[in-house]
């Protein structure tokens, strides 16, 4: 499996939970107990915390991302 640290983020995968090889794992993301990523799936909590809880079920080619914060001045 693809995990990348971002910006000081490294993402936590329960003992329990399978991602293939060929996912990508990046930044502020936490996988839950009996997780499946499957192959090509990219995970990115690059701009905000993703969180896959428990027995969910991520299909190949799947990406999962958070939109960057609007921030207001």
């Amino acid at each position: 499996m693809s995990i990348f640290e971002f910006e000081g983020f490294r993402p936590v995968v329960d003992e329990s939970a399978f991602v293939h090889p060929l996912a990508s794992v990046i930044g502020n993301v936490i996988i839950g107990r009996n997780v499946y990523i499957g192959p090509g799936a990219a995970i990115r909590g690059d701009w905000g915390e993703i969180i896959i809880e428990d027995g969910s079920n991520v299909q190949e080619n799947c990406v999962i991302h958070m939109f960057p914060a609007l921030r207001s001045n």
